[in-house]
């Protein structure tokens, strides 16, 4: 891929994810509170669960990367999902209960920012990686693991989370649906 497509890529990318989470915050209300829905879109107001705004849009996006993308080296596109995926998990987190510990409450507006810069951010990294001609072996399966590893825990916790604050609902003060 030329410079000039990752470029295009990681922009539309940006956008997808950016669009599709911020929209996704609402799809499982919308479905009636559908399980299955549940397990890839937000099912309460929790940190965890809203980590997923970003989580299951990048994977979508990773999956139309693979049917649409040509010429694309595999070992570096599943190390660039696995660092576009991890990146705003770890900002979101960081930066979401750095301000709150300061300020003892959250504010909207300052969440949904912090949403877009980490996607943003995700996808700027995404660039570095997705000019990189090959990858370490390690590396690769670092991110395979990792992928499979996020998924599992995902898909887990959704209904079966541990009871700390992290899977704690904000306004229900419950751990699940």
């Amino acid at each position: 891929m030329s410079k000039k497509n990752i470029l295009i890529f990681s922009i539309v990318g940006f956008i997808f994810v950016s669009v599709l989470g911020t929209l996704s915050h609402f799809f499982y209300e919308w479905s009636g509170e559908n399980k299955l829905i549940g397990l890839f879109f937000p099912v309460n107001e929790s940190v965890w669960e809203h980590l997923k705004l970003a989580i299951f849009p990048t994977f979508v996006f990773f999956v139309l990367g693979l049917v649409f993308l040509k010429h694309i080296n595999f070992k570096v596109y599943f190390v660039w999902f696995f660092v576009v995926l991890i990146t705003p998990m770890i900002l979101i987190l960081l930066f979401f209960y750095s301000y709150t510990s300061m300020l003892g409450y959250s504010i909207v507006v300052v969440d949904i920012l912090i949403f877009f810069v980490s996607v943003f951010t995700a996808f700027l990294l995404g660039c570095i990686v997705l000019n990189l001609k090959e990858v370490k072996k390690g590396f690769f399966i670092l991110s395979i693991v990792g992928i499979a590893m996020i998924l599992i825990f995902y898909l887990t916790f959704t209904y079966f989370p541990p009871k700390i604050s992290l899977f704690k609902d904000s306004t229900t003060n419950n751990y699940s649906v």
